[in-house]
Formats: structure tokens, sequence, C-alpha cells
């Protein structure tokens, strides 16, 4: 496409857009919003003036004012915000996500979702199908993959400075129940903290090892419901999702035979692992053959990695400190752009999206069978038994979820 400038089309006009993926697109030369649907007439409208706000901060700021051409239009449905634009950005609930990525690859216009990709597995799979056959490309957003620590662990990892990865252990949540009613119906949502947290756990997980390695098998060790009890959108209410959940998932390096064993943790109750389950600072631990990495923050709140090695003692490797994902969401936009721009996929490829379903439905399925291992060809059996037969994989879906969280 050369250097052109993409027109995107927002799909979802909630928090994340808002707060993470406007900011960016006001300070990104390469693309410009051109329209945006919401449900919510009113939620489209206010972030329509956000964006031309911060534009006219930015003209300002350089003495200019801003382009009289500027326009952002209030689409009436997906159908019509499609007509005008190069690529979508979905925001909206997760329900939405692999239907508006369907309505977009059949069209030839370039997919960038916010994780996760899908409900379910087998939703997500019909993406991919899509995805392959498409001209267009597709990138699952999760900025953790663009946080420094990650790269830098990936490096240390690369290096060979810990020898050949055995396992890691990562720890991620906060408690809350500040989040959009839709969040707390698994019919929308998918699931609890599984979907949420879990999705950037095994995301980011997945890319320190290398998205080469397959995935061989998934075991929970409990998906579970601490606090049912919760004040939602102003009032009490029972939820039934999971907010507590550990699992843990093989993968395979498919040239020798290796394997990776990966623990995660995830939470949106009351933390007991650590006073910081965040992004850019929560626990995370990889194991090699002759030594270990974790994260490390000093008294003056200076971002290290410390790498332990059996054989000679410790290091601090520095890492540049980062206190938001303010400049991780810009960078993960930025990278699907020159992505495109390049004619080249994104890392973060329909085929990852797939993958990482893969291990949380795999989760769902362990729990739901008595915590046994489930390796992805049982939950592949089980996706075509429950849904095979449903008009579309949409309904599809929505009979997994009914039959994973026993709704």
């Amino acid at each position: 496409m050369g250097n052109s400038i993409l027109r995107v089309g927002g799909l979802g006009t909630g928090s994340i857009f808002n707060h993470a993926h406007v900011p960016a697109y006001v300070n990104l030369d390469s693309v410009e919003l051109v329209a945006v649907y919401d449900p919510d007439r009113s939620a489209a409208e206010r972030t329509r003036e956000r964006y031309l706000s911060l534009l006219r901060e930015v003209a300002e700021s350089g003495g200019q004012a801003l382009s009289a051409d500027v326009e952002v239009s209030i689409c009436e449905g997906a159908e019509e915000l499609l007509e005008q634009v190069d690529m979508i950005d979905i925001c909206a609930p997760v329900r939405w996500h692999p239907r508006y990525a369907a309505m977009a690859l059949e069209r030839g216009i370039h997919v960038m979702m916010e994780k996760p990709m899908a409900r379910t597995w087998w939703e997500a799979r019909h993406v991919a199908e899509l995805a392959r056959d498409s001209a267009a490309y597709f990138q699952l957003n999760d900025d953790n993959v663009f946080i420094p620590r990650y790269r830098a662990l990936r490096n240390v990892i690369e290096s060979g400075m810990i020898g050949e990865v055995q396992a890691i252990w990562i720890a991620r949540g906060r408690h809350s129940s500040a989040r959009s009613p839709w969040f707390w119906d698994p019919l929308e949502s998918g699931g609890g903290c599984v979907m949420d947290y879990g999705t950037h756990a095994v995301t980011s997980t997945w890319f320190l090892i290398g998205y080469d390695k397959v995935l061989a098998e998934v075991r929970s060790l409990g998906l579970r419901t601490r606090e049912p009890t919760r004040v939602i959108d102003g009032r009490y209410r029972q939820i039934t999702i999971d907010d507590d959940a550990t699992f843990k998932a093989r993968f395979v390096d498919p040239v020798n035979g290796d394997w990776t064993t990966i623990v995660i943790q995830v939470t949106w109750s009351w933390p007991e692992l650590g006073p910081d389950g965040s992004d850019v600072r929560g626990y995370i631990e990889v194991e090699g053959s002759t030594g270990t990495v974790t994260g490390y923050v000093d008294d003056e709140g200076r971002d290290y990695l410390r790498v332990t090695r059996r054989s000679f003692g410790e290091r601090l490797i520095p890492v540049e400190t980062v206190l938001s994902e303010r400049e991780s969401f810009r960078a993960e936009i930025d990278n699907f752009v020159k992505c495109i721009h390049a004619g080249v996929p994104s890392i973060l490829n329909a085929e990852v999206g797939v993958g990482v379903m893969a291990v949380l439905d795999g989760a769902k399925l362990s729990e739901l069978r008595g915590r046994v291992s489930v390796t992805p060809a049982e939950l592949a059996q089980f996706s075509r038994e429950i849904a095979g037969d449903a008009p579309d994989p949409w309904q599809g879906g929505d009979r997994i979820i009914t039959t994973l969280m026993e709704l």
C-alpha cells in the first residue's frame, strides 16, 4: 500500500477505545479515524468529539488550526462503517469480535481486534479460516507483547543466557468490579478473568518461547468464583463466572520435541499474588536449564530483569521503566499499520489468536471434566459434538459456552 493513510473505523467506543486507541490515532501520521459505530449513539458521538478535541490540541500546539475537512462519521451499523474504511478496530463486547472480523475479512478490509479473539475456540477457528483466504491482514491486539519488560525477557531467552526454557510462571490480575455490565454475562464475554487476564498471560508467555511452539495439552488447577456477591452497575448482583483461576499449558518444540510448561494464575478477586498484578509489573519467572530470570523493581521504582545463573550467581539487567500501558497501546497499533504498509502479516496473527483460545477453552473443559488434562484434539472433538450442527459459528459458540460454564 505504500505510505498511504489508512482510513480506520472503530466498532465499539467504550473505555479501551477512548482511553487507549483514540490517543494513538491522534499521534500516528499513517492512520486517520474516519468512522465509528456503537449501539449507544451518544457514546459514539462522545468518541468523535474526543478525537477531534485531541486533534485540535495537537494542531494548536504546533501553531496551526485543525483542518476543516477532518470528519468522523457516526454510523448506524457495522455494514455502513465497512463501506468507508480500509481497516477496522474492534473494541466491542467479545460476542461481536469474531462476527465483525468475519464481515471485514470477507470484504478485504484489514482487522485489528482487541483481545480476546472470540468467546470460543470454535468461533476463532472460523475467523482464522477467513483470514487465510482474505487479501486483508489480521492482528489480535495484545499490548503486553509490546511492553519493554516482555521484549527484554524474550531477548534474554533468545540469547541463551538461562539455557533452554523449562517452565514459566505468571500471575496477573487485580480486584475490581468496575467493569461494563457485559463483562459479567458469559454469553457476551465468554467468561471472566480467564478470558480477560488469561488472554494476556497466554499470549505474552507464548511470545516469550516463540509462536512456533505447539500446544500439547492444558489442565485446570482450579477455576473458581470466589466473590459471587458484587456491586455491578450500582446494584448488588450474584455472579457465576470465574473470578480466580489457575491453569497450566504444555507447549512442544516441533523440531526437537522439547517441552515448556507455563503455569498461569489470574484473578478479579482479592489478590493473593502480591500488591501489583499489572501488565507492566506483574509477577513472572522463567526457569531455564542453566538459570532463571524474573522481573525486579528497586526501591527507586526502576525496572530490571534479575538473572540468576546457577554457575555464577546473580546480575541485574536494566529495563525501560513503564508505569502504564499507554505506549504499548500505541506500539501495537503502529505495529499493525506498518505491517499493512509493508505487506507482511503481524506477529499476532489469527493463528496465534486461535492458539490462545485453545488454551483458554482447554482450561474450561479441563475444569468441567474434573481437572483432567485436555489436548487440542479433544477440545476440537468436544466443540464439534456441541456445535457442529449449529446454523452458524456464533450459535455454535453459544452452545459451547452454555456447556462449558454449565449455564
